[in-house]
């Protein structure tokens, strides 16, 4: 998902944003054929797929055969708290702080690049059920223009991406060579979605008792999403307050916890545990202390506020998209045991940011008691049975994922690996059983962008500096280095030609002359709280 614009709007979001309306225009016949020209040593081909959606090819003269098809993240369909994008906005790999691609650098590399705008009808949203179909439209036409020019296809993507190109492969085979997932959500969403929604849950019963959440989420169209940015508002109202406060004052809900003087910081640190956002943020490193950020763990409640609010805004967005697909209902916590969600080690480490044992036990005791959210069986089966995958490709898979990604968690990465792990592990024990044709080969591999050991800036008041440039490395969505990025086209070119991943020794000299590219191949990020396939 594009972030950029979302930061902006959250801290300018107001009532206006509730009046977004949406006319859906009639869309133009396709043609097939592109419409090509050439600027300096550049193709450039636009047209139309089938259901008027745009897409852009760009080859370069020193064309090498190595075509990447990009499948971008997710995108709203109404404006008001996100822009809405217009036609093909992002053909390559971008940087969502720098507002840059590597569509320059992937040309002088001699690569050809695909993308398309994957919209239906002027409909975005959680809509990947149409853009599989789309991406083999884009392939198929990409094939038709160039022929056997095109000899190795990567189909590579971002965020919602990871939802979309893994049951893609798994349905056409053929259409790639190498598989490349950029901070790529693991099919279901419903794992990361849940986390997001019990978010907002949790905020209800600290922060705010009129915060539905996921819960007001199911009407369709405008009205829907006038719904759910009315819950938005509610959590922005909250984070605006605590960016000046840092959620010093006690909690005030409820009622059994209002003579405890618990900190609303203490509740809001839980709230970052309990759903695993991470506990480093753009400008909070989770470590070095100041003036008014005494302790380590102050350091990290900081990070989660700093990451909430993009957080809530993208789980919004997807949440009311994906709600109406499965209708009303599909969020349900009757049956989360909200002190499972925090684990021991965390408990420790951020004990004094969490006010201590006493006040951990309180605040879990309160949420263990308090009302808990109903939904709809229906709407619950559809929301878990969302972008359902076999993870049986055979294809080499490359992910990269940001340490400390505050929207699409990297524990989506390590969930992947886990899944294509068991597949493989139950291929190879029936291949040694009985070994009948090639041996099963590992061919998946998870990177990770780091973050700098410490990079906190404080103001000469002793504040965190949040203005100050972000860490270098490891932090936010789709905010990778172009030396980051382009080293993972390049593996995953290569892989489309050899058919293999790079080999630990091929990655480590890669990884050397890549700042904060790690190298711990054992590195685990945290998991994610829920996997509704057991």
């Amino acid at each position: 998902m594009r972030i950029t614009s979302i930061r902006k709007s959250i801290a300018a979001l107001s009532a206006t944003a509730l009046v977004a309306t949406l006319a859906i225009v009639s869309v133009p016949a396709a043609s097939a054929a592109p419409a090509c020209s050439t600027v300096g040593k550049v193709e450039t081909c636009v047209g139309k797929l089938t259901n008027g959606a745009g897409y852009v090819f760009k080859v370069p003269t020193n064309f090498k055969g190595t075509m990447f098809f990009w499948e971008h993240g997710f995108r709203p369909t109404y404006p008001g708290v996100s822009a809405v994008p217009k036609g093909v906005e992002e053909i390559t790999p971008g940087n969502s702080n720098t507002n840059t691609d590597v569509t320059k650098e992937m040309m002088s590399s001699g690569y050809g690049v695909a993308a398309y705008d994957g919209t239906v009808q002027g409909l975005r949203g959680w809509n990947n059920t149409y853009r599989v179909e789309m991406l083999k439209e884009v392939i198929d036409i990409a094939m038709a223009h160039y022929g056997d020019k095109i000899q190795r296809k990567v189909v590579y993507g971002s965020s919602q991406a990871g939802s979309i190109i893994t049951p893609f492969v798994e349905k056409y085979p053929t259409y790639a060579d190498s598989v490349g997932l950029l901070a790529g959500t693991t099919p279901s969403i419903a794992d990361s979605m849940q986390s997001l929604c019990d978010a907002m849950y949790i905020m209800s019963v600290f922060f705010d008792p009129t915060i539905k959440g996921c819960a007001a989420m199911g009407t369709k169209g405008v009205p829907g999403f006038q719904a759910a940015v009315a819950e938005l508002l509610k959590v922005v109202a909250l984070l605006k307050v605590w960016q000046t406060n840092y959620g010093a004052p006690a909690l005030q809900y409820p009622e059994a916890l209002k003579s405890a003087g618990i900190p609303q910081r203490s509740a809001l640190l839980l709230t970052g545990l309990l759903i695993g956002i991470p506990t480093k943020s753009a400008h909070m490193d989770g470590i070095t202390t100041g003036g008014l950020v005494p302790e380590q763990s102050i350091n990290a409640t900081v990070a989660v506020l700093e990451n909430m609010g993009e957080a809530i805004a993208t789980g919004v967005l997807a949440g009311q998209s994906i709600s109406e697909i499965t209708g009303p209902g599909f969020y349900d916590n009757t049956k989360t045991d909200w002190a499972s969600l925090l684990d021991e080690a965390d408990s420790g480490r951020y004990n004094l940011g969490l006010s201590g044992d006493e006040a951990i036990a309180g605040m879990l005791g309160v949420l263990a008691l308090a009302p808990r959210v109903t939904g709809n069986a229906d709407a619950i089966a559809k929301f878990k049975a969302l972008d359902k995958s076999s993870f049986t490709s055979k294809h080499p898979t490359i992910l990269l994922s940001n340490e400390a990604d505050r929207l699409v968690f990297a524990g989506n990465s390590a969930r992947y690996v886990d899944r294509k792990q068991a597949v493989y592990e139950a291929e190879l024990a029936k291949w040694e059983a009985k070994p009948v044709g090639p041996k099963p080969r590992w061919n998946t591999l998870a990177l990770y962008a780091m973050t700098p050991e410490t990079y906190t800036k404080y103001t000469a008041a002793g504040a965190p500096d949040l203005t100050a440039a972000p860490a270098a490395s490891g932090v936010g969505h789709q905010t990778f280095s172009k030396a980051q990025t382009m080293a993972w086209v390049r593996m995953l070119a290569t892989a489309a030609h050899t058919g293999k991943i790079p080999s630990e020794k091929a990655v480590e000299v890669i990884a050397k002359n890549v700042p904060y590219l790690n190298t711990d191949f054992g590195y685990r990020p945290a998991d994610l709280k829920y996997d509704f396939s057991k």
